[in-house]
């Protein structure tokens, strides 16, 4: 059976960047699961076409809620969609103006449509995770409980990973792209990937737990990450002011970073701001 915690839980805005952000976090999911390519091109098919629905049809023009899960088990690999909207029906046909549903069916091994838990649709599609008795990815250990952090009105995105190891591929995605909508310049968009390497280390030395949690916002030429739960005290290096001997990259890149209380452990916030004219 799958696991009842997701190993992703994903949240965010129906907006046009939507498909670039979940194709990243399945890329970087891909890459500390070492998913066969063509299943990861099946997935990367079936998820945004499920996605794009959402964006063109759920919420008319304007953006809405939209959360996606990723499940991994021995056997399968399942992914829901899920808006708070119209969505689309279970007697769904093809649309005229898309690659439509029948690519979704065509690509997933079983596919269900169902209603959203707050109303709208929910999208789930279950994918085969092994080919002629071969895996076609590294099944991670059983996802951590998945408890704490939702969408609220200044984020963008909020994910949620088990193993904490997924951060590592899937933080800089989503920051960057992030990043790239706020016209970020070359030069501030490369320091970007330094900033999210250096918090997904972090990560694999100091959550408090099996799931690590992150937010995004961005603002004109701004981008702002919340992630956590840390140990209580392991951020603290983080932090060290400019003129220390030896001060945390975090503090050189940067323009905001602090440890903040988060239940038993901390979370660390940092504020990315592009300053040219």
């Amino acid at each position: 059976m799958t696991t009842e915690s997701p190993t992703v839980r994903l949240d965010l805005e129906s907006k046009p960047q939507t498909l670039t952000i979940v194709r990243g976090m399945l890329s970087g999911v891909a890459e500390l699961l070492a998913i066969d390519p063509e299943l990861l091109d099946d997935l990367k098919t079936a998820v945004s076409e499920a996605c794009n629905n959402v964006v063109l049809h759920a919420y008319g023009d304007q953006p809405g809620p939209m959360a996606v899960r990723l499940f991994v088990d021995d056997d399968r690999l399942r992914v829901t969609v899920e808006d708070h909207g119209v969505g689309l029906p279970p007697d769904s046909t093809e649309r005229a103006d898309g690659i439509g549903l029948s690519v979704i069916r065509a690509l997933a091994d079983e596919v269900r449509f169902a209603e959203g838990s707050e109303g709208g649709t929910r999208v789930e599609m279950d994918f085969a995770s092994r080919r002629a008795g071969r895996p076609l990815l590294q099944t991670p250990t059983v996802a951590g409980p998945d408890i704490g952090w939702t969408l609220e009105d200044d984020d963008e995105i909020v994910v949620s990973l088990s193993p904490v190891a997924l951060l590592t591929g899937v933080l800089g995605r989503l920051a960057r792209t992030l990043a790239a909508t706020a016209h970020f310049s070359l030069d501030r968009f490369s320091d970007v990937y330094l900033v999210t390497d250096t918090i997904a280390a972090h990560a694999a030395r100091a959550a408090s737990g099996l799931r690590i949690h992150a937010r995004l916002a961005t603002g004109e030429r701004r981008l702002e990450l919340a992630v956590g739960p840390f140990r209580p005290g392991a951020s603290e290096t983080l932090c060290s002011p400019r003129d220390d001997p030896s001060p945390s990259p975090l503090v050189l890149l940067t323009d905001e970073v602090s440890v903040q209380p988060d239940g038993d452990g901390e979370l660390l916030h940092v504020v990315v701001i592009d300053h040219r004219r």
